[in-house]
């Protein structure tokens, strides 16, 4: 499987649009939706249920200047075990000057035996925020997986102006560490990241608000700190919804405080 997506939104009467599009299967999105009191909602697709060993999948969101969006995923991603090779993701984001995208995925499965590498990737110009989310589970625990999958790469890379700011990796092989380890996930069958991407100065209030809601939220372990693009945040826990609410907390938090399109 080869998928690919690439969607440009662009102001419009005041309103975010999509301008261009160019999707192959698996990957579709919904129209977005204009709602009252909240911004606009993209959603994307993936028809196939999930990804196997050997699939490529790539997307590229462009937004232009001051285009503000939410973006969701349908499901979460199950990442099956892989028999031909990794599984690779590769997420380009591209915003403006002053655009604003929110982008919160639902969690990722890697089942046993899976190899899944993730990269995002996060272009800003002069006062473009981002907030974004990544939650990964330690496998199908209804089944007794608990870190069964083979591999797990996360890369996040943030640049503004040609300059990186900000690399986020981890490269996780359950049968070559011991993930339970109390220095690394303990008992913890979840973990969540957190991050506010932005070039603008970011009031030390705002980190230890976030700090503070992370640390609630994964029973002390959790918390945040300044990065050169704005916060990084972590949580670990054993319940889904908790971390899950935690992570969305501390979006709406970081949301009050910036304004769309406008400087931090």
């Amino acid at each position: 499987m080869d998928g690919a997506l690439r969607v440009r939104v662009t102001v419009h009467n005041g309103e975010s649009r999509v301008a261009e599009s160019y999707a192959r299967a698996p990957y579709h999105y919904l129209p977005i939706i204009q709602r009252d009191g909240d911004l606009p909602l993209l959603t994307i697709v993936n028809s196939s249920g999930g990804i196997l060993g050997g699939d490529v999948l790539e997307a590229r969101i462009d937004l232009d200047a001051h285009a503000a969006v939410i973006l969701r995923q349908q499901a979460a991603t199950k990442v099956y075990r892989s028999a031909s090779g990794p599984a690779r993701s590769l997420c380009h984001f591209v915003l403006g000057e002053g655009a604003w995208l929110d982008y919160f995925p639902d969690e990722i499965i890697p089942f046993a035996g899976s190899v899944y590498a993730q990269t995002t990737r996060v272009e800003l110009a002069p006062h473009a925020v981002m907030l974004f989310g990544e939650l990964v589970t330690a496998g199908r625990l209804a089944r007794g997986e608990r870190f069964a999958f083979t591999r797990l790469t996360l890369d996040v890379q943030c640049t503004a102006g040609g300059a990186l700011l900000l690399r986020d990796r981890a490269d996780l092989e359950p049968a070559r560490e011991w993930l339970e380890n109390p220095a690394i996930l303990g008992d913890a069958t979840l973990w969540g990241a957190f991050y506010l991407l932005t070039t603008a100065p970011v009031d030390g209030a705002v980190v230890e608000d976030i700090d503070e809601i992370l640390r609630a939220a994964g029973d002390g372990r959790g918390g945040a700190s300044s990065a050169p693009s704005g916060i990084v945040g972590r949580v670990v826990g054993t319940s889904l919804e908790t971390v899950r609410d935690g992570l969305q907390l501390a979006r709406t938090r970081v949301a009050e405080r910036f304004s769309v399109g406008e400087p931090g």
